[in-house]
C-alpha cells in the first residue's frame, strides 16, 4: 500500500492510504520519478504526486466550492473541514443531498 500521510504539526488526520497503481500507471510512475532529480524512487514519485494535486489544484477547489456553497460554507472552510473530520463532511453532505443516496459515491465501482 502508498501512505500519503502528512507532517502537518498541529493535526493528526487519518493518514490515507491506497493499493498500488494499475501496472501502466505504476511503470508511467516509475518512469516520471526516474527522470527527476536521480532522487530515491519513492520519494520522487511523493513530489510528482504533489506535483500533479497543485496542477489540479482549481479543478479540486471548483469541486469542493461547490459543496460548500450548498452546506453554506466557503472553501476554504470545506477543505478543512474534510481533512479534520472527514466523517462529519461525509455525514453533513449526505443530510445536504438526502434524496440521493449515492451522491457522494462518484467512485463506487472502486468499493467492488
Amino acid at each position: 500500500m502508498i501512505d500519503f500521510g502528512t507532517n502537518m504539526p498541529s493535526r493528526q488526520p487519518k493518514r490515507i492510504q491506497m493499493k498500488a497503481l494499475a501496472p501502466y500507471e505504476d511503470r508511467l510512475l516509475a518512469c516520471l520519478s526516474f527522470f527527476r532529480f536521480k532522487r530515491e524512487h519513492t520519494v520522487q514519485a511523493r513530489h510528482c504526486l504533489s506535483m500533479y494535486l497543485r496542477q489540479g489544484e482549481n479543478r479540486i477547489k471548483n469541486e469542493v466550492g461547490f459543496y460548500a456553497k450548498r452546506l453554506g460554507m466557503d472553501t476554504d472552510e470545506m477543505i478543512e473541514l474534510i481533512y479534520e473530520d472527514p466523517e462529519k463532511a461525509e455525514t453533513l453532505l449526505k443530510q445536504a443531498f438526502e434524496s440521493d443516496d449515492n451522491a457522494l459515491l462518484m467512485d463506487e465501482e472502486d468499493n467492488i
